[in-house]
């Protein structure tokens, strides 16, 4: 995993975490490797990636048991409700980028075309 500068590796490492259980690799109740064998795969520190476990478990996508590790959440909704949301957010990015473009290159349809599949994306939402 290569990381950029610009975000602190932890929240790197929880993101990473958290796409590889929306792509159904970690599945709802199951177990996740434990934090030194993902410090070995990630190679990062064992802090590291404590951190980004503590910050799934923050957001309720990961819980602890006590002397078992971690688990993903059998809380179905709560991981739908994190996929719709970061299709929301893909989409609000994707969107701002096309609004960008066209304004600086002072394409009014493109704007208005942006802004009512954006709109339309809302309402099927």
């Amino acid at each position: 995993m290569e990381f950029s500068s610009n975000q602190p590796i932890y929240l790197q490492v929880a993101t990473w975490l958290e796409q590889q259980i929306m792509e159904g690799k970690y599945q709802a109740g199951h177990k996740i490797p434990g934090v030194r064998d993902l410090a070995v795969t990630l190679i990062v520190s064992t802090r590291t990636v404590q951190n980004a476990i503590n910050q799934l478990v923050a957001n309720d996508l990961i819980v602890t048991k006590r002397g078992q590790g971690n688990f993903v959440t059998e809380d179905l909704t709560k991981i739908n409700v994190i996929k719709a949301d970061k299709k929301i957010a893909i989409t609000q990015k994707y969107i701002d980028n096309v609004m960008h473009v066209a304004e600086v290159n002072e394409i009014p349809e493109l704007v208005a075309h942006a802004i009512a599949a954006y709109d339309a994306q809302n309402r099927e939402a």
